[in-house]
């Protein structure tokens, strides 16, 4: 026991009353990491598509990987039935024969009444015989107002058997890339049913989270350089887009989102990658 004392004792005199280097912490003197530059890649979009009414999918025009446009057909509905309405409505909306007959009956009346009303002023036709003439003028040009509203009316019946149709062929909301296709033709096609998803990857989204001591430092607008992970490297500018208004409590940060342009979609979405300011 004498000994062991009097060892402690010499060790600090030795050290100067300093604490023994096995009692310093394992990372003392190292600085904590910047959690603010590492992000993510991600799809700017990402749109589950599918159909507004429900129906058999007859086709799909793309397959996982492809490049779509904004507008483009991808799949279609079976339709066979919506086609035959379309061509019946946009038919009885081109018949105009009820009114091109009605108009030429008006145009007899017309004249009609023109040889009567002088033989009138002259006692020769009676002013009841005129009256009829004009009476059967006015029902003429009734009828052909009705006739007139009655083809406007088929007129809206086809443009609402045309949108009719047209829900049934589906296209993609979005430029952006198939990177999955969730039916096939034969299928049955339900409202809430995706029929493939779409991703939109240019522009990306770069989303990070930032300490929040630079809470006010970041604005959009300011530009950075992005740097992907490997195997796709390299240094990319990127400005910011969003900066989140409210800061996380438990873990003291905010989240920070960037626009890169990615032409080409040379850059795949979902990498990790580091930001410099």
């Amino acid at each position: 026991m004498l000994i062991l004392l009097i060892s402690l004792v010499f060790g600090t005199i030795c050290t100067g009353g300093a604490t023994p280097a096995f009692a310093q912490p394992a990372n003392a003197g190292q600085a904590e990491p910047d959690v603010g530059t590492t992000c993510i890649m991600k799809p700017r979009e990402l749109v589950h598509l599918g159909s507004a009414i429900p129906g058999l999918l007859a086709s799909v025009e793309v397959d996982r990987g492809d490049a779509v446009k904004r507008g483009q057909l991808v799949a279609s509905l079976d339709s066979s039935i919506e086609q035959a309405t379309v061509a019946l409505a946009r038919a009885k909306a081109a018949n105009d024969t009820a009114i091109e007959g009605e108009k030429a009956e008006f145009e007899m009346l017309r004249l009609k009444l023109e040889r009567t009303k002088p033989l009138a002023a002259q006692r020769i036709a009676s002013q009841q015989t005129l009256e009829e003439v004009e009476s059967k003028l006015e029902e003429s040009r009734e009828r052909i107002r009705s006739d007139e509203m009655d083809q406007a009316l088929a007129m809206l019946e086809a443009n609402r058997a045309q949108r009719a149709l047209d829900q049934r062929r589906i296209a993609s909301s979005i430029d952006g890339v198939v990177i999955e296709r969730k039916l096939t033709p034969g299928e049955y096609v339900y409202e809430q049913t995706p029929i493939m998803t779409i991703a939109q990857v240019d522009p990306l989204n770069v989303e990070l989270v930032v300490p929040a001591g630079r809470y006010g430092t970041l604005h959009p607008g300011m530009q950075a350089d992005v740097h992907p992970a490997a195997p796709v490297g390299g240094s990319y500018r990127a400005r910011v887009d969003v900066v989140d208004p409210v800061i996380d409590a438990a873990s003291n940060t905010f989240g920070v989102r960037l626009l890169l342009a990615n032409p080409g979609n040379k850059i795949p979405a979902g990498i990790r990658c580091t930001v410099t300011w």
